[in-house]
């Protein structure tokens, strides 16, 4: 099988199994039901990837690798106001980026479990270090709550709104997000 081939099947099988994780959740959906799905056989599917787990970790690895490069940019701006700002933007437009995929992690607690804890790993360290980011230097108690707060105002409810047009989302998750912030006063 040629490179361009087997790059298509891994595609295939990612997209599908994408889909059938959203149908069906990641813990309900078999290797069997992906195999299935992408026409080939179970055997040919392992000769892709050795696990379920292993594909759930290549489908969230570039969301989660576009929300960390947002909170490095944000990380570098010297002003809280426009850290804030930026890495909010930065979060929300990698989340609707990757939609379906952020609706399994926030949407399916299948996908939670021994043996993808490397994989969700990642996402709890990037969301620790993106509230870190919200609360600034040196935050007290009511800072980092709001911070939290603000994060999961603008991320949480892109699973949840999938019939809403993206810049209308992206304009009300941001707005939803800074006046939780705006409200941060020591």
């Amino acid at each position: 099988m040629s490179r361009t081939a087997e790059s298509g099947t891994r595609d295939r099988i990612l997209a599908t199994a994408r889909d059938l994780f959203g149908a069906h959740t990641y813990g309900a959906t078999s290797m069997r039901q992906v195999a299935e799905g992408v026409g080939i056989t179970k055997a040919s599917l392992y000769h892709h990837f050795t696990s379920k787990a292993e594909i759930l970790a290549e489908l969230i690895d570039p969301p989660v690798s576009e929300l960390g490069t947002a909170i490095e940019a944000a990380e570098q701006l010297t002003s809280l106001a426009a850290r804030q700002q930026a890495l909010l933007e930065g979060c929300i437009d990698a989340m609707l980026r990757h939609r379906e995929t952020m609706a399994l992690l926030l949407k399916d607690a299948s996908v939670y479990g021994d043996q993808t804890l490397d994989a969700m790993d990642r996402v709890v360290g990037f969301s620790q270090r993106a509230v870190a980011v919200l609360a600034g230097p040196r935050p007290n108690r009511r800072q980092r709550i709001r911070a939290a707060q603000a994060f999961a105002a603008a991320t949480d409810p892109i699973s949840q709104f999938a019939d809403v047009p993206v810049e209308l989302l992206r304009a009300e998750l941001l707005a939803g997000a800074l006046a939780v912030l705006s409200h941060n006063a020591p």
